[in-house]
């Protein structure tokens, strides 16, 4: 019982001295490249991509109203999916009451913002 409590202690005891074992080092390049490679193929199937001159909310339905599932940040692309009616907006320069959303794609989030809130990528 004792030999297996040996390994994960001396482990712990480099990482915090911050000596990484090799392993742990290629473990973690390893794992950052699956995540490079599904971003990357995330980005290559989007269509139409588009882009946010400014910071944006992601809403659970095309509404100001609705609940924020996260921010769209400022110059980060995201995918166009479709355009659909909903809450009424004057975010981001829309005319009085524009009735314009889409509904996108940006890491692994999908939901909606207003359309005059993104540009063409």
């Amino acid at each position: 019982m004792k030999k297996r409590l040996i390994v994960p202690a001396a482990l712990t005891a480099l990482a915090l001295m911050g000596i990484a074992p090799a392993a742990t080092a290629s473990t973690a390049a390893a794992g950052s490249a699956k995540t490079t490679a599904a971003t990357s193929t995330e980005a290559k199937a989007c269509k139409e991509p588009v882009k946010a001159p400014n910071n944006v909310k992601i809403h659970k339905k095309p509404s100001h109203n609705s609940t924020s599932l996260r921010l769209m940040y400022k110059n980060t692309k995201g995918c166009w999916i479709k355009g659909v009616s909903g809450g009424k907006t004057t975010k981001c320069g829309a005319p009085d009451n524009w009735d314009g959303w889409g509904y996108i794609s940006y890491r692994g989030t999908k939901g909606y913002v207003p359309n005059m809130c993104v540009i063409p990528a």
